[in-house]
């Protein structure tokens, strides 16, 4: 029989990050998924690294903090680690828009975030490939944003975590089952496997897993449509949100596109296997402002499931009943995972909790 001291259930960016603190840490850790390490919600996220529309205060800052916290780890890994910095723009067009734009880069620079106006001519300077309306004269530019090749930083964390001694299988089928105040894990066809403590990191999956214990969180699911398409011949280097459209820079050299309103399309479509028509929208949205996009190719469109908690905010903590299960479920997961990733370890490895996590606690639930 083995034993850990941890087991990381589901393998995003949230589960390899504490996957990856909890080994760095000196814990024995067993990393599980039961597909392949980013294959689900991470691997289909716009991966926007920001704390731009990020509210009450309290979770501004949260994400605030795990933007640090992705700057701090690329220094750590070095090399390429899939963070792209450079800041984003957005601009409006209609009045209503435009003004809760303005409000927003008050309030933000007011909280000590980098939130500025810059003249049209200088984002026309930063981003030459974009086509802004004449009577936009000024952009909001937000330098301390980034974007994420998720992907790309979930491999070079587990190779890390493996290099320290972490344990991690692919493609492995976990269940959990509840023995008193404690949880037991069974994972594939392995004999039994004793983990001192079980952190679930399944997304859009732990509405069912916490449902298997008992255990009931309002955690619903939002999708999300990507369209990524061929490579334009004049470059986009950081993330822009236009009116109708955001777009920024994909890991494969294309441009990778979204759209909240094409979004509850796919939420409402009774079929969303078919993504031609939405992901057509998104191109010829975005060669609006970005006259190079005309040329362009979709060579991928797909959809992500995300979790979204019921009052919008992240999960962290102590699995309501079980002194040795922990959890993570969060909409911001990207921005926030290596934030979580340590800040759980340090509280299961360490006996630690941050005051940090303190408003975000799954007992927040039971109270109301």
């Amino acid at each position: 029989m083995k034993h850990y001291d941890v087991a990381v259930i589901g393998l995003g960016i949230v589960g390899v990050s504490a996957a990856y603190a909890a080994a760095w840490a000196g814990a024995r850790v067993l990393a599980l998924d039961a597909g392949t390490p980013g294959g689900g919600t991470s691997g289909t996220s716009f991966a926007w690294l920001n704390s731009v529309r990020k509210e009450p205060d309290v979770y501004h800052r949260l994400n605030a903090a795990g933007m640090t916290a992705h700057r701090e780890l690329s220094r750590e890994l070095g090399g390429d680690a899939g963070y792209h910095d450079g800041g984003s723009l957005e601009w409006a067009e209609a009045e209503d828009e435009e003004r809760e734009l303005r409000e927003r880069v008050h309030r933000l620079a007011g909280r000590g975030y980098p939130a500025e106006w810059i003249s049209r001519e200088r984002a026309a300077a930063m981003e030459p490939g974009l086509a802004i309306a004449d009577h936009v004269q000024e952009v909001a530019f937000y330098a301390a944003d980034a974007w994420l090749d998720a992907p790309r930083l979930i491999g070079r964390l587990l190779a890390a975590a493996a290099a320290r001694g972490a344990e991690v299988r692919e493609r492995t089928t976990v269940a959990l089952r509840a023995r008193g105040d404690r949880l037991e894990m069974l994972a594939g066809d392995s004999p039994a496997i004793t983990a001192e403590s079980v952190l679930v990191c399944v997304g859009p999956a732990t509405q069912t897993f916490l449902e298997s214990l008992g255990v009931t969180l309002p955690i619903g699911t939002v999708p999300g449509l990507l369209a990524v398409t061929s490579r334009p011949a004049q470059p986009l280097r950081r993330v822009v949100h236009a009116p109708a459209v955001h777009l920024r820079p994909d890991a494969g050299g294309g441009l990778l596109l979204g759209a909240e309103d094409l979004d509850a399309v796919v939420a409402r479509a009774d079929s969303p296997g078919d993504l031609t028509a939405p992901a057509a929208q998104l191109l010829e949205r975005a060669a609006r402002v970005f006259p190079a996009a005309r040329s362009l190719k979709i060579v991928d469109a797909r959809v992500g499931v995300r979790p979204m908690p019921g009052d919008r905010h992240t999960i962290a903590g102590r699995i309501p009943g079980f002194i040795n299960g922990w959890m993570i479920a969060t909409h911001s997961g990207v921005t926030l995972g290596p934030l979580l990733g340590r800040l759980m370890s340090d509280e299961i490895v360490r006996g630690k909790p941050s005051p940090a996590l303190a408003p975000f606690r799954p007992e927040r639930f039971a109270a109301a």
